[in-house]
């Protein structure tokens, strides 16, 4: 036995070891960003239920303030023209409760191509070029 033999075994050796430390390091990094994606993701949901009660809120005082100033100028407070201004009130709200939980799902959504393991990401990607392309004239 030559003394090239015992080192190339040695090296051999220490490389199985750092392969097995570098996947060990992954299998953490991932582990972690894990954890982070869960915790932004409540941390969005508390943030979108305190948004939609603000919203809620906004409405029912823009609602009664509308109706104290109806019966303030000696107006009905219901039929007609103040279920009008009462429809109004609550389609903005509801559009901007909308608007909020859209933001929300699209910010789930995040598209990270290093995260993707096995591969829908880069499909629906590719598939999403392809409707681009097919959209350009002359192709």
């Amino acid at each position: 036995m030559s003394g090239a033999e015992p080192m190339a075994l040695a090296s051999l050796a220490l490389s199985g070891v750092s392969t097995a430390a570098g996947v060990a390091g992954q299998r953490q990094q991932a582990a972690a960003q894990r954890q982070r994606i869960a915790a932004e993701q409540q941390q969005r949901a508390l943030t979108q239920r305190i948004e939609e009660r603000r919203i809620a809120r906004e409405r029912d005082q823009q609602i009664a303030a509308q109706r104290a100033r109806m019966g303030a100028a000696g107006v009905g407070g219901s039929g007609g023209s103040a279920d009008a201004i009462f429809a109004g009130i609550r389609g903005d709200a509801d559009q901007r409760l909308f608007d909020v939980r859209q933001g929300n799902a699209l910010a789930a959504q995040s598209v990270s191509l290093l995260d993707d393991d096995d591969g829908p990401t880069i499909e629906a990607l590719a598939g999403f070029g392809r409707q681009v392309i097919r959209a350009i004239p002359g192709n």
